[in-house]
Formats: C-alpha cells, sequence, structure tokens
C-alpha cells in the first residue's frame, strides 16, 4: 500500500508532471488507464477524475491494490507502471549534483567610499563566533536583522558583512531586494524563491508552481552548503519566512526599516541596529566623495554640512558628489543653502509628508502593532528624511534641465529598475540622449546603476523626485510620461512574445508592429533571447501593468497581460502571472463596456486560466474559462470562444475527465465553424482545427477507443501537412501521439513508421529532449534485443545531451534489461 500510494501521489501531483515533461504526462495517463480499468470492472458509475487529495489518492491506491489481487494481468500492468512512476519521481527530482556546482553569486557591488560599520561588523561576526559556539554549535542558520531608518546605509552595510566574511561562505550568496519600502511594493517569497531556485542550478520547467513546494525545494537545494544569504529592504517577517535557508552553515542577512519581531521569537534572529554616521566618519565619507582638497579647503565649513546631513549616508553622498562636480562652489555657501531649506522646508508639508517610508513612529511600518518597537534601538530616534531630501534637492536644483525632467519623469513609478530604453520613452528623447543623461544623474548620485545601463533610485530620492514631477510638470505631463513608458514595455514585451510562441494568435493593436511570428520565422537563437529579455523585464513588465491599472490606461493594461503569455507559460511566476492577470480582466471588462476591443475579456481570462492552473486551483481556472467562453459569445468572437472551450478540454485532459474532454474539443471545433471566410481569427483556422484534432485524439485515447483515437490522429496530421505555412515540430507531435495509440492498441509494429518519422523531424527541428522521448518509446516497439539497444543509446545520448540525468539513468537500466550488452 505504501508503494502503490506513494506511486499515485507522484503521478497524480500537477507539479511533478509538469516537472517531468512527457514522462509525466504518459506515466499520469497511465494511471488514468489503470483507474479505469478498475472502474470498469467495479460496475461503472461516474468515471474516475484525477484524485484532488490525499483522501481520494488513497482510495484510488486501494482499488487498484484490489483490482491487482483479484486479475494476474492487471498485477502485471500495475508492477510495470509502479517501475515507470519510480522514474517520474526521479526525472522530477532536480538532481543534487547539478543543484551543488551551481555557487551563485547575486551580490550587488560595494562602492570605494563605503565608510566605517565596524560595529554592524563586529555584531555580525559575533553571531557566528558567540560564547555558546555561534553557528557551529547551531541546528539552525544565523540570522542578522540590520534595522535602520531608510536612507541610513542598511544595505551597503550588509553587503560590506557579506563580502567581509566571503571566505566563510564558499558555496556562493544569494541576494534579493524585497522591495518593502510599501506593501503594495513588496515582492511575494515566490517571485524570489524562483529566481533564487534558477541561480542554484534548477532548471525553468523542474521549479514547483507553488510556493510551498518552491520552499521545500529551495531548503534541499541549500542544505549542507554554507552560503550568504542576503534579503533586502524586507517589509514583514511572513516574507522573509519562506526565503531562510535550513543549512546551520549559512548565513541569513536581513535588511529592513521595519522592526521585525516575529523573526526574533520564530527563528532566533538578532536585531543589530545600524544608526547614522558618526560625526567623524560622516566627515570621511564626504571627503571621500568630494575630495580631501576640496575638504581641507574649508574644513570647518565641510563639517558644519557634515552635520546638517545628521550622518545620513545618502545624504552626505549626494552632498559630497554635488561638491565634487561643482568646483566653485563653496562648503560656506553650501552651508548657507543648507540652512536656508531648513528653515523653507519646515513651513514645506509637501517634501515633510513621508508617510510610507516612516511610518506612524519614526522606522516603524504602518499598521503595524507596537510590540514591533524596539525602545532601546538608536537606529531609529534621527529621521532620514529631511537630511535626505534637503541634500537631494540642492543636487537636484544643480541639474541641467533636461537632466532634471528625466529624473522628475523616472520618479513617477517605482521601477525595479531602469533600462536606457524604458528612461527614453519616458523623456520622449533617444536612446543615445537618456544615456547621457542617465549617467548625469547616477554621477550625482540621484541614480544608482545596478547592472550593465540599468539603474533604480533610492526610495528617498524616488520620493523627492515624484513629488518634483508632479509639482512642476502637471498631471497631463505626467500621465504622458507614464504612458510613454507603459508604451514601451508593451512593444518591448509583444516582440519578445512573438518569437517566444510563434504562430500564436494575438488581439493587441501591439503586435501590429512585431516581425513575422510565423513558425518557421524564428530561429532557436532568436526565441531564447527573447525569452531572456522577458525575464530581464519581469518585473518591470509587473510595474507596468500595475501603472496602467492606476493611470487608467485599461488599453495598455490587458495589452501587457497578453504580451506576457510566453514568459509565464515557459518560465511560471504563476503568483505574477494570476494578479497582472486578475488587474487585466478588469482592465478588459472595462474596455468592453465603453468603447474598447469586447474580446479582450474573454483573451485574458483564458490566460489567467492557465495561471490557476500552473498552481493546481482547477475550479478557479475551470470558472475562468467558462467565463471567457461567455464574454466571447457575447462579444461574437468565435476565435476566442474556441479557444477558451478548448482550454476547458485541456484542463479536463489533466482532470482525465476524458469524456468532457472529446465534447468541450467538439465544440471548439464547431465555434470554429462560426468563422466567415475572411473574417476576425479566419487566417488561424486551419492550425486551429489541426491543433483540436490533435487534442480529440488524445481524448479519445484516454477513453480506450483507440480506432476512433487513430482516425482523428490521422486526421490531425492530414490538417497540419495542409498548411500553407507548415508546423513540422506539431506534425512530430502528432506522429509521436499516433505511435503512443498503435502501442496502447497494443500494435507496436503500426507504431515504427510514424515514431521514425517524428525522430527524423525532432531532429532537423533540434528538439534534443522531444527526439529522446521519441526515442524511447520507438524502443518499445520491438522484441528484438539489438534493436531496442539501438534506441535506448540514441535516447541516452540526447538526455546527457541535454542534461538530462534522470533520463541518462533511465535508458541505462532500460539497456541492461534488453541483454543487449553493457550500455
Amino acid at each position: 500500500m505504501t508503494a502503490v500510494l506513494a506511486a499515485v501521489d507522484t503521478a497524480a501531483s500537477g507539479a511533478l508532471s509538469g516537472a517531468a515533461g512527457e514522462l509525466g504526462r504518459r506515466t499520469a495517463e497511465g494511471l488514468a488507464g489503470l483507474a479505469r480499468r478498475a472502474w470498469r470492472r467495479d460496475g461503472g458509475g461516474e468515471p474516475p477524475a484525477a484524485p484532488a487529495d490525499d483522501g481520494e489518492r488513497r482510495a484510488l491506491a486501494a482499488l487498484l491494490i484490489e483490482q491487482a489481487r483479484a486479475e494476474p494481468g492487471f498485477a502485471r500492468d500495475l508492477a510495470s507502471w509502479l517501475r515507470e512512476s519510480e522514474w517520474l519521481a526521479a526525472a522530477a527530482a532536480v538532481p543534487a549534483a547539478a543543484s551543488s556546482a551551481a555557487r551563485p553569486r547575486m551580490l550587488p557591488p560595494l562602492t570605494s567610499a563605503f565608510t566605517d560599520r565596524d560595529e554592524v561588523l563586529a555584531k555580525v561576526t559575533a553571531l557566528l563566533d558567540g560564547p555558546d559556539g555561534g553557528a557551529a554549535a547551531s541546528m539552525a542558520p544565523p540570522i542578522a536583522v540590520l534595522a535602520g531608518s531608510a536612507g541610513v546605509g542598511k544595505t551597503a552595510a550588509a553587503v560590506h558583512c557579506a563580502r567581509s566574511l566571503a571566505d566563510r561562505f564558499p558555496d556562493g550568496e544569494l541576494y534579493a531586494d524585497l522591495r518593502g519600502a510599501a506593501a503594495d511594493t513588496a515582492v511575494t517569497p515566490s517571485e524570489v524563491l524562483v529566481r533564487f531556485l534558477h541561480h542554484l542550478g534548477v532548471p525553468a520547467d523542474r521549479v514547483p508552481a507553488d510556493e510551498q513546494g518552491q520552499s521545500d525545494l529551495y531548503r534541499e537545494r541549500t542544505e549542507g552548503r554554507r552560503m550568504v544569504v542576503l534579503l533586502d529592504n524586507a517589509h514583514s517577517a511572513a516574507q522573509v519566512g519562506p526565503l531562510l535557508t535550513a543549512s546551520p552553515g549559512s548565513l541569513v542577512l536581513v535588511t529592513s526599516r521595519h522592526r521585525l519581531p516575529a523573526l526574533v521569537r520564530d527563528h532566533g534572529a538578532r536585531i543589530v541596529p545600524v544608526g547614522p554616521l558618526s560625526g567623524a566618519d560622516s566627515v570621511l565619507l564626504l571627503t571621500r566623495i568630494a575630495g580631501p582638497e576640496r575638504v581641507a579647503a574649508q574644513r570647518t565649513h565641510a563639517e558644519a554640512v557634515a552635520a546638517r546631513c545628521g550622518g545620513i549616508p545618502l545624504a552626505l553622498c549626494e552632498t559630497g558628489a554635488l561638491v565634487q562636480v561643482r568646483e566653485q562652489l563653496t562648503w560656506e555657501s553650501l552651508e548657507r543653502e543648507f540652512a536656508a531649506m531648513a528653515e523653507g522646508l519646515s513651513g514645506t508639508a509637501g517634501l515633510r509628508d513621508t508617510t510610507g517610508l516612516t511610518g506612524g513612529r519614526q522606522g516603524q511600518a504602518p499598521g503595524m502593532p507596537d510590540d514591533a518597537a524596539f525602545p532601546d534601538d538608536t537606529a531609529f530616534r534621527v529621521s532620514p528624511v529631511e537630511p535626505a531630501l534637503l541634500a537631494t534637492d540642492l543636487s537636484y536644483r544643480d541639474l541641467a534641465p533636461d537632466a532634471a525632467r528625466l529624473y522628475r519623469l523616472l520618479g513617477l513609478r517605482p521601477w525595479p529598475d531602469i533600462p536606457v530604453g524604458a528612461a527614453a520613452a519616458a523623456a520622449d528623447t533617444g536612446e543615445a540622449e537618456a544615456r547621457r543623461l542617465l549617467e548625469t544623474l547616477a554621477a550625482a548620485h540621484l541614480l544608482e546603476e545596478t547592472g550593465e545601463e540599468r539603474y533604480r533610485f533610492h526610495d528617498l530620492v524616488r520620493l523627492h523626485a515624484g513629488r518634483r514631477a508632479h509639482e512642476e510638470d502637471g498631471r497631463a505631463a505626467t500621465a504622458l510620461a507614464v504612458r510613454r513608458t507603459i508604451t514601451w514595455y508593451l512593444r518591448l514585451a509583444a516582440r519578445a512574445d512573438a518569437l517566444v510562441i510563434p504562430g500564436r494568435w494575438h488581439l493587441g493593436p501591439a503586435y501590429a508592429r512585431t516581425p513575422g511570428s510565423g513558425p518557421a520565422g524564428r530561429t532557436a537563437e532568436e526565441a531564447r533571447a527573447a525569452l531572456a529579455v522577458l525575464r530581464r523585464e519581469r518585473a518591470n513588465l509587473a510595474e507596468a501593468v500595475r501603472a496602467a491599472e492606476e493611470y487608467g490606461f485599461d488599453e495598455e493594461a490587458w495589452q501587457l497581460c497578453e504580451a506576457t503569455w510566453g514568459l509565464h507559460l515557459r518560465l511560471g511566476f504563476h503568483d505574477q502571472w494570476v494578479a497582472t492577470h486578475l488587474r487585466g480582466v478588469e482592465a478588459a471588462r472595462r474596455c468592453a463596456a465603453g468603447i474598447g476591443d469586447p474580446r479582450a475579456e474573454g483573451r485574458i481570462r483564458t490566460q489567467l486560466a492557465f495561471g490557476y492552473m500552473g498552481l493546481g486551483r482547477y475550479a478557479e481556472a475551470e470558472a475562468q474559462l467558462t467565463a471567457a467562453a461567455a464574454a466571447d459569445e457575447r462579444a461574437g468572437h468565435h476565435r476566442g470562444r474556441a479557444t477558451a472551450t478548448e482550454s476547458l478540454g485541456l484542463l479536463c485532459l489533466r482532470q482525465w475527465r476524458y469524456e468532457a474532454a472529446e465534447e468541450y474539443f467538439v465544440q471548439a471545433r464547431s465555434a470554429l465553424d462560426g468563422i466567415s471566410p475572411g473574417g476576425v481569427g479566419a487566417a488561424d483556422v486551419p492550425r486551429a482545427d489541426a491543433l483540436l484534432a490533435h487534442h480529440l485524439g488524445r481524448a479519445l485515447r484516454g477513453q480506450a477507443r483507440h480506432a476512433e483515437a487513430l482516425a482523428q490522429l490521422a486526421d490531425a496530421l492530414a490538417r497540419f501537412r495542409a498548411l500553407p505555412d507548415r508546423d513540422l515540430y506539431n506534425e512530430a507531435r502528432v506522429r509521436m501521439s499516433l505511435g503512443e495509440t498503435h502501442l496502447a492498441a497494443g500494435d507496436p509494429a503500426a507504431a515504427r513508421t510514424p515514431l521514425d518519422e517524428a525522430l527524423a523531424v525532432m531532429e532537423a527541428e533540434g528538439a534534443v529532449l522531444q527526439r529522446a522521448d521519441a526515442a524511447e518509446l520507438r524502443a518499445r516497439c520491438t522484441q528484438a534485443p539489438e534493436e531496442a539497444a539501438r534506441y535506448l543509446r540514441l535516447a541516452r545520448s540526447l538526455y546527457e545531451e541535454a542534461g538530462d540525468t534522470a533520463g541518462v539513468s533511465r535508458t541505462e537500466a532500460h539497456l541492461r534489461e534488453t541483454g543487449a550488452g553493457g550500455v
């Protein structure tokens, strides 16, 4: 019972089946076939669906065991399937060797002007080497929370600690900006876990869709490793918890402007206050930025300016940069300007309103309970807002008009980072000019460079920039700048999406400006590069959807969602998928209620449903697809209704509801019949018909109606071959389905030809894993050991090429069973 239950759990798990690709699908379908055989002999009723919980899985395992005891043939088939499920579990698991080989180096660079923080480093070191044995004696990793106000230099201090202690942690560094300045910008743990797992060597298709699975795999992959994990700018303990490694040999550094008492209570974290710099260190930092000669010339006034900065590194860096680039600026005049601005600031409510940065009490997040405070923590006694705003405003006033305008417009939204193209769009200028202006802002310490030609604001600086924009540019100009930036991201995403998944029909006008995107319209290298673009801009695209919603740009909001299909389908990030598409659905509904495209609602609901499917939330997926079909029917959009109905059928396939799937596929073909020649979507009908014929064949095979399934698959193949723009990859997929169906019908000889043809096409298409899968199927078509061994060796070499160690192990075991010689 234990073995059967474990196998049922493995095969029925959507996360594992997805991670194991075709092997996972076939193993799940094999379990469905066994369940249906037992159901038929059990007396009928409703056909079994995929078990959805532990109780249903246990009941299915008991049914299989009972049937095996009653029928020897069933027992043999169950034993064979159990073996296949063992390989599924191995394929779904990420090879430890591949994961341990990854040595992530994600820490941001440390500025050469870094000053002091010896006390912070000493406290973190003491945490590792404490009198009680420190980290070595603990069963859990040491956690240090560097707590302090905005602008006080927490991130720099944490990076300094991580780099100073790097020799103790040879297995790498993980870093994530949790964007916790406010609840609405804070990233979800799932988003960070997916990035961490990718950097730890976990392939995208092996990352679980749900946060719990991601966290479990993350802890497994960091177990026993000595790493530094830096979680920067945390908003809450709940955000940090799933990101904690379980390895006692690692160090977790958390920075936050909020008190995180739950981390102390639940995980034994130590609070390390990060306060303002001392007077001497303030002058030292100012000297390192402005230059020793400039400070020595008027040291008394320089010290007074340093005092005006309140020991806040952000203010000191901006002030020092201002002096360094302005040769005629004296410390005496700067001191007078600070004094005058401070007097004016005391009556300027707009700049003093720092909601979301300092909260109610200084350093406490809005809405946090009183027990979140640490009364003895002096890091929170000095507000950074006034000196930082004074220094920022001085630097801003010194900018040329074009640089000042770009600064203001970029501060309108909390973009995770800013590429040159987006900056050019915001300012409505060319990229060369935008590049020059960005370098100017970085030199003035108003922006920081995060990567090659990518920049970001400190939260306090962005606060200043955004408010200056609203005061000086007005609502119309600021809204136009945001719209230009959103449009730039939309066009970027549409171009990339069309390359990642060519041949897919689109609604958004943004796709009209993309190059040809037929199945033969791009190379595999172009597709990989396009996916990399979408991955790099993923967080910015999510922010663009939020910005579009807040500014009322509904057309752009739903089009952005449509353009992230390839990103999410290939890489996951299911939490972001669902969050953005919920906004997109509402935007599309508002468009439909006005003069926008009424077809958009169904399109985005259908995409949202696949996000829910990835999370295993099938009821919500079905509800969205049903609503999508209804919306498309109201809009008279036959192509959209066909897609939504087809997707309902695919959902049913995943749930083993083969009869319902068949019905949906038939309905989808009927919807396509409603498209008149030359009408909307008419050009896509032949390919859509071919895909539906393939799906229908799979639904019939699931019902063991093999003759009908073979007829449908032959029809699908004929339809694909008749397309003017041949889709060779999907033709090969149909041939593989023909081979599988012949094997399921007990006719391995008939399976040979379609599988041989599929092998040839997959080789030409460069589809390594699919070709390996076809080779494994082909080995099952013969009783001759040498012939079977030849195809298994081919499969093994292809799995080796793809780095699929589970596939290599499986084919080697099958090779040994053939008795045809060594592997």
